[in-house]
Order: structure tokens, then C-alpha cells, then sequence
């Protein structure tokens, strides 16, 4: 029962927001409209011309998914001009296919606009990319004059289905979305919470406790930035009165700064022998339990905080009662107290939304410090990024055309569709090389598939009936895994054939193949020829603006120090801190999935990874509301870090472009003057003391995160030296 509703819960909190769902739902139900409605007006015009109800099934779909501009409003036009693209791509494919390679000629010029004009805006893009792929489908079609009437028909009728799906009956509902990914949220966090109380009872945790966690861990970070961009969207007070996205965000990020501490601490809890203290074990357990029965976001909740807080007073209690000089609980004892500290401002976070909810009183948003963009002045030298691809895209095409013509002369273009849609959104040589090897593996798999399936249907309701699905699967898998969305694709296709050519080959299928293998490689082999990007340098790139985002996130964390009442909205840092990890990790996949130097790049990964978690740990600060200290030798003193830190992250963005005679500073002269600065018996500065023990704690993390950057900078060849130097 217990894996039935793991499982069950998986399932629905899987699609946070439900964004592929709708997505996947709006493409299919838009594609089976258009082709019934031509279908329809077909039969009644008592004209055969079936590829006009595949065309207005195309543009169906391409109105749903290319479609991407930042507003509504902006859709809507993008959606009609949509239409306009395509109903001209047509005409002059049907008035250039007469006369030759001509139209070989503006396929090719087509590719290069639809590449080139990425640099202008979306909608740029979005207009090219239909109007290529109609004149796509009028070339492989041989369309003439006479079919040109019914096939802008099917475009009409297609783009007012994308229209009608898009914006009027699954219209975005920005409110909804921020709902369901909220409900994403906590379903993953109350399987987490479940899988803690498990490790909390074993008496052993196994290595494949641990890896279970660690993949829940992860999906529920994955989640936690969902909401996060949800919550930039959507003003969570029109769902929630009184509830403001600063305090939203905060208690996200609280949530999993919570449960990614609880693994570790946990772990080393049983390691040594902590739960044989039946107490402290049954206080754990209550108060996880407490906090996974919490309904936060219900406004009439039947399981309240209360029951959370009154667990963690008597935690709380029983540490006190246990003395930190005992060496029966020294080794544990910081354990418990740093889970107590976080679950503290988890429960905080979430009464504050409980009552504010409750309430429904509007409350005010703190004003973040006005930031000006700043001008990049520096012209990039040469020619521009969206050049060079274009460029690339001329090369492949003309490329892929001539090697189509020789391979299969009736499907020529085949080729050259794989090669355009490879170098589609990658931006590296190792990025490139990924997506063809995953569509050259989908296609073949879709296409054995498809035959041996095809072979077994009849046409008519059951193979349209699989067409439709394997339309759901392709784009609802798509965000996952390219080779998914490949192998659906080519299950379409294989069904598609077997309708429109009255039964489907092996020769038909095994040229399909063998097409998209020789269009994704000359894709390959151009990315990796003509204005090679490597991989590397795009990892560089990425790492250079996480330093840079990471020096600014701890310098708005030092500045609270001294200056009062200084704003600083280090949840909202923190998740753009996450997000520019997760690119990092994205960018250095083609490696770390390669056998060429993954071993030290990761390493290098696990050190961001580790200051990452450090960076999230200050924003779990104590004294996140009020750190001003009045002292003028605590300014002082953490001005001089601040300082020191800030110039360590410049030289290790130095240190990481490649550039040599880098430095950086250890700090530990700092630390230990600080450290032995505080007198614990003078009794008449007790209040300095405090302070002084406060700063000790709030830095701490900052230490981390320094060691962390001097130990990276000295790996690519820095010096290090000390505060005295």
C-alpha cells in the first residue's frame, strides 16, 4: 500500500504546474480539430486533396509550440502572422517548384533567417521556423497552383484552432499554474518528510537509503524553482490574501534548506549511535511528523503549526539538559541544534503565511534597492553568436541537400530537416554531439517500432487513433528527453506513411534512418569545423557568472552588517544562484557523460555544488531580519572580509578565464584574530560578547564559501597568500 501511494504521489506531482500536460493536451486537441475540420470541409467540397488536412494539422501544431513571445498580447499577433508565413512560404513554393534548384535556393535562405533572426526577438524566430517548415512541406509534396486554395484553407483552419486553444479555451491562467506547482511542492516534500522519518527509525542507513533520498532531494529542488519562477509571474495574494512572494519564496527556500540538511545530519546522527538516545530520537520524530502534517496554504487547516512548535520547545529542552562537554553527546550534539535552528525558520516561515492567510490583509512589499542594469559597452569582437549559427546553417543545409540527393533522390530533404533541427538550440560542439546521438537513437528505435506496429494495424480509426497519441507522447515527453520526443515523432511519421502511401517498406524506413544519421552527423561535423564553440569555454562562461552572482550575493549578506536597515532579498539571490548551478551542470553534461577529463571537471562540480549549499545556508541565517552592529571595530572587521572575499571571487573569475599571476587570500589570520578576540571571562563586556558570538556564527558560512574559492583558484594555478602579504 505504502509503494502504491509513493508511486501515486509521484505521478502528480511530477509535472510541476501541470506545464507539459497542457501543453502536450493544447497540441494534440489542436492538431485533431484542424484535420477533422478539413476533413470535413474536404468531403463536403467533394475534393481528395488529404495533404491539405495534414498541412492544417502542422500548422495546429506549430501554432501551439513555436508560439513563445513574453506577453499575450504578443502571442495573439505572432499567432495570425503565424499563418501569414506559412500561406506565403507556400505560394512561392508552389511557383518555385517549376524551375529547379531554385527552390533548393530559398529553402537554404529560409534556414539562414530562421537562425540569423533569432537575434531580433522570438517572434522572428517563430515566423521563420513556420515558414521553413511549409516550404518543407510543399517541397517533399511537389505542391502546384491548383492544391495551393485547399492547403491555404488548411492554414487558416489551423491557425484558428492554435488561436482557440491558445487563448481561449486553454487560456494561460497564470493563478492556476501557481497553485498546481505549489501543490507539486508539497507533495515532494511530504515524500521526502516521509523517507526522513524512515531513516530516523533504521537502526542502519544503507548507500541505497541515502541515493533515494538524494534523487528526491533533487526533484524537489527542481520544484522549489518552478514555484519560484511561478511566483514572478503571479502575485500569490490574488490565490492566498495576505500572502506576499517575498514570504512565499522565503518559506520555499527554508523548506529545502530543511530537508537537504536533514540527509547529512541524519546519517552522521546514526553513524554515531545518536537515535540509542531513545529521546532525542522520538523528539525528532515528532517534530518531523508534526511538520509533515502541517497544512500551511489551507486556510482552515485541521493539522496546525502549534503541534510543530511545542515539539521543537521540547527539543529544545532536552538539549539544554544535555551538557556539549559530555563525550557521550559532543560528537552529536551540533547535529541536533543545527537541524533545531532550520526547522525553527521553516516553522516561522510557515506560520507567518498560516496567519497571513487567516488575516487576508494585504501586506506591504518591502522595496528591493534599485538596481541599473549595467551597459555592456564592450562590442563583442568579430561576428555576433546569431551570425556564426546561421552561418553554420547554410553550411549544413547545402551540405545535407547534396547528400540527400544522392542517397534518397525522392526524400531529399529528410537529411536535411535532421541537420537543421541538431544544431537547433545547441550552442557547443559537446551540446551538438548529444542531441544527435540522442535523435539517432530515437528516430531508429521509433521507426523499428513503428513498422513492426504499423504492420499490425489496418489504416483507418486505430492508426489515427496511435497517430494522435504518439502527437501527446512526443511533446508531453519533450522537456525529459529529446530521444523520447525523436522516437514518438518517428512512430508518427512511420503511421503517416502508411496512410498516405497505402502501406509502409523497409527500404522507406531504412532510408529514413539512415537520412536523419547523415543529417545530424554533417550538423556535427560543421558545429565542430565552422566557428567551433567548445564545451569547455562554455562551461567557463557559465562559471564566471556564477562567481560573478555569488560575489554579489555575499556582498549583499556582509552589507546588512553595517549598514542599518539595509534591504536584502537573498531568498530571491538564492534561487538565481540555483538556477545558474543547474546551467552549469547542464552546460558540463556532454563531459561528465563523455570519458575525456570528467574526472576533475567533477570535481570541480561538487566544490560549486558544496559552495552553493554554504551560500543557501546564509540565507538561512538567525538574524536574516536585523544584523546591523553598531560597533565600530565589528564594521572594521567585516569590512576587511568582505573585502578579502570580494577579491578572492575577482581572481578566481581571472583564475578561470585562464589568465595567470592570480592571487587569493586564506583569511585564517582574520578568522583566528577574530576567534581569539572574545573574552568569555570578562564579564563586564557581556553584551559585546554576544555580539561578538553572533558575528562568529553569521560568518561562519562565509569561512566555508572562502575556502571553498581559495581551493578552486590555487587548482587552476593561483597563489596563495596571507592577510599580512
Amino acid at each position: 500500500m505504502f509503494i502504491f501511494s509513493y508511486w501515486f504521489s509521484r505521478l502528480v506531482a511530477a509535472d510541476p504546474g501541470r506545464r507539459r500536460l497542457k501543453t502536450a493536451s493544447k497540441a494534440t486537441i489542436s492538431v485533431i480539430t484542424a484535420v477533422v475540420i478539413m476533413l470535413i470541409l474536404l468531403k463536403a467540397a467533394g475534393s481528395s486533396q488529404i495533404t491539405a488536412a495534414i498541412l492544417a494539422g502542422v500548422i495546429g501544431l506549430m501554432g501551439i509550440l513555436v508560439v513563445n513571445d513574453e506577453t499575450t498580447k504578443a502571442k495573439k499577433v505572432t499567432t495570425g502572422l503565424v499563418a501569414l508565413s506559412s500561406a506565403v512560404s507556400l505560394g512561392i513554393g508552389s511557383f518555385l517548384s517549376r524551375y529547379g534548384q531554385a527552390e533548393n535556393v530559398f529553402l537554404v535562405l529560409l534556414v539562414f533567417l530562421s537562425f540569423y533572426l533569432q537575434k531580433f526577438g522570438i517572434r522572428y524566430f517563430s515566423l521563420s521556423m513556420v515558414a521553413f517548415m511549409s516550404f518543407y512541406f510543399a517541397s517533399i509534396l511537389h505542391v502546384t497552383f491548383s492544391q495551393l486554395p485547399w492547403l491555404l484553407a488548411g492554414v487558416i483552419v489551423g491557425a484558428c484552432c492554435a488561436f482557440i486553444y491558445n487563448f481561449v479555451i486553454f487560456k494561460d491562467r497564470p493563478a492556476n499554474v501557481l497553485r498546481s506547482s505549489m501543490k507539486s511542492f508539497h507533495i515532494q516534500v511530504n515524500l521526502v518528510l516521509d523517507l526522513i522519518i524512515e531513516l530516523i527509525q533504521k537502526k542502519q542507513i544503507e548507500p541505497a537509503h541515502i541515493k533515494q533520498y538524494n534523487r528526491n532531494i533533487k526533484k524537489l529542488a527542481e520544484y522549489a524553482r518552478v514555484a519560484s519562477e511561478e511566483l514572478g509571474n503571479t502575485d500569490p495574494h490574488d490565490i492566498w490574501p495576505g500572502v506576499t512572494a517575498e514570504q512565499m519564496r522565503l518559506y520555499v527556500f527554508d523548506t529545502v534548506m530543511l530537508l537537504q540538511t536533514y540527509s547529512p545530519a541524519i546519517r552522521k546522527l546514526s553513524e554515531l549511535k545518536a537515535f540509542n538516545h531513545f529521546d532525542i530520537q522520538q523528539l525528532l520524530l515528532q517534530l518531523v511528523e508534526s511538520i509533515r502534517q502541517a497544512e500551511v496554504l489551507n486556510e482552515n487547516p485541521t493539522h496546525s503549526l502549534t503541534d510543530a512548535a511545542q515539539h521543537l520547545q521540547e527539543l529544545r529542552q532536552k538539549l539544554s539538559e544535555l551538557e556539549p562537554q559530555d563525550k557521550r553527546y559532543k560528537d552529536w550534539l551540533y547535529l541536533i541544534r543545527r537541524i533545531e535552528t532550520i526547522s525553527n525558520h521553516v516553522i516561522d516561515e510557515a506560520y507567518e503565511l498560516q496567519q497571513a492567510i487567516v488575516k487576508q490583509e494585504k501586506q506591504p512589499q518591502k522595496e528591493a534597492e534599485e538596481q541599473e542594469d549595467e551597459e555592456d559597452n564592450d562590442e563583442e569582437k568579430g561576428l555576433k553568436p546569431s551570425t556564426k549559427k546561421s552561418i553554420q546553417a547554410v553550411i549544413t543545409a547545402v551540405a545535407t541537400l547534396i547528400f540527400g540527393s544522392f542517397l534518397s533522390p525522392s526524400h531529399q530533404y529528410w537529411a536535411l530537416l535532421a541537420g537543421y533541427l541538431v544544431l537547433l538550440g545547441t550552442e557547443t560542439i559537446g551540446s551538438t554531439f548529444v542531441k544527435a546521438v540522442q535523435r539517432s537513437v530515437g528516430t531508429l528505435l521509433g521507426a523499428a517500432v513503428g513498422f513492426v506496429v504499423a504492420s499490425f494495424v489496418s489504416p483507418g480509426i486505430l492508426e489515427i487513433t496511435l497517430l494522435f497519441i504518439c502527437v501527446f507522447m512526443a511533446f508531453y515527453f519533450f522537456p525529459i528527453t529529446y530521444s523520447f520526443m525523436s522516437f514518438w515523432i518517428t512512430m508518427m511519421l512511420a503511421f503517416m506513411y502508411d496512410m498516405l502511401l497505402g502501406g509502409i517498406s523497409e527500404s522507406l524506413l531504412l532510408a529514413r534512418v539512415l537520412d536523419t544519421v547523415v543529417g545530424v552527423g554533417i550538423g556535427l561535423a560543421v558545429s565542430a569545423l565552422v566557428f567551433p564553440k567548445r564545451t569547455r569555454d562554455k562551461i567557463t562562461d557559465t562559471s564566471v557568472e556564477y562567481v560573478a552572482a555569488l560575489k554579489e550575493f555575499v556582498h549583499t549578506y556582509l552589507h546588512r552588517f553595517t549598514k542599518q536597515y539595509a534591504f536584502a532579498n537573498l531568498a530571491d539571490k538564492g534561487m538565481e544562484l540555483e538556477k545558474k548551478l543547474k546551467q552549469l551542470h547542464v552546460d558540463s553534461d556532454p563531459i561528465i557523460k563523455g570519458f575525456v577529463g570528467r574526472s576533475r571537471l567533477q570535481q570541480f562540480l561538487t566544490v560549486f555544488t558544496a559552495i552553493n549549499y554554504y551560500a543557501k545556508h546564509l540565507v538561512a541565517s538567525s538574524t536574516r531580519n536585523e544584523a546591523f552592529y553598531k560597533e565600530a571595530e565589528f564594521h572594521g572587521v567585516v569590512k576587511e572580509v568582505e573585502e578579502k572575499v570580494a577579491s578572492n571571487f575577482t581572481q578566481l573569475e581571472k583564475a578561470l578565464r585562464g589568465e595567470r599571476g592570480t592571487y587569493v587570500y586564506t583569511l585564517e589570520d582574520v578568522r583566528q584574530k577574530i576567534e581569539q578576540s572574545l573574552d568569555y571571562f570578562d564579564t563586564s563586556v557581556q553584551s559585546r560578547n554576544l555580539q561578538h558570538l553572533q558575528l562568529l556564527h553569521n560568518i561562519y558560512y562565509v569561512w566555508k564559501i572562502n575556502q571553498s574559492v581559495v581551493h578552486l583558484a590555487k587548482e587552476l594555478g593561483a597563489e596563495e597568500i596571507s592577510n599580512e602579504d
